[in-house]
């Protein structure tokens, strides 16, 4: 990858969950052409109480974006998450989200647990050296937010090359690593 890619959340297409149960859009992986990916990030829609999607072998990093909070149930065990919250979680796990506004949505990070690790964190004017390996994705978190010379809705994603990187306003900083 030679120069950031740049993601209007606007623009990118609803697709449906796994489970069929809700809906959600990708912002950026690293799919093959047969869709098979190692690694995800995607902003979900959730509307009512909905179980989420087994993904075996996957490690998920979760950012609630709210509006309002939502309650996780996360194998029986009931877990509130704040606007802003985050969680990791395995993909083998049993859970259901119940969110506390309509129109909710969270950012998920994805990855296949063997290869990689996700980390997720809110972030405000951030300046970043990206390391070489790995993927690191900058997700605005309100308008008129600026990463070098891209101006942002909230929402808009922004796919980092290695080197440095800073920027102005309030992010999600989505970072997959490789494991171990």
């Amino acid at each position: 990858m030679n120069s950031p890619v740049f993601v209007e959340y606007t623009a990118v297409t609803p697709q449906p969950w796994k489970n069929r149960r809700g809906i959600t859009r990708n912002l950026f992986d690293d799919s093959d052409r047969a869709g098979q990916w190692s690694w995800r990030i995607s902003i979900a829609e959730i509307t009512g109480t909905q179980p989420y999607s087994r993904y075996p072998g996957v490690r998920r990093g979760q950012v609630a974006l709210g509006p309002g909070a939502v309650e996780l149930t996360i194998n029986g065990e009931i877990i509130e998450l704040p606007v802003e919250g985050t969680i990791v979680f395995d993909g083998e796990e049993e859970v259901s989200a119940t969110p506390h506004s309509e129109g909710f949505l969270d950012l998920n990070v994805m990855v296949a647990r063997a290869r990689w690790t996700p980390h997720v964190s809110i972030v405000h004017d951030p300046t970043v050296q990206v390391p070489e390996d790995g993927f690191w994705a900058v997700v605005a978190l309100e308008d008129s937010c600026t990463f070098g010379d891209h101006r942002f809705a909230r929402l808009d994603a922004l796919l980092l090359t290695s080197g440095a990187h800073s920027g102005v306003g309030r992010f999600v900083l989505a970072r997959i690593t490789p494991a171990g």
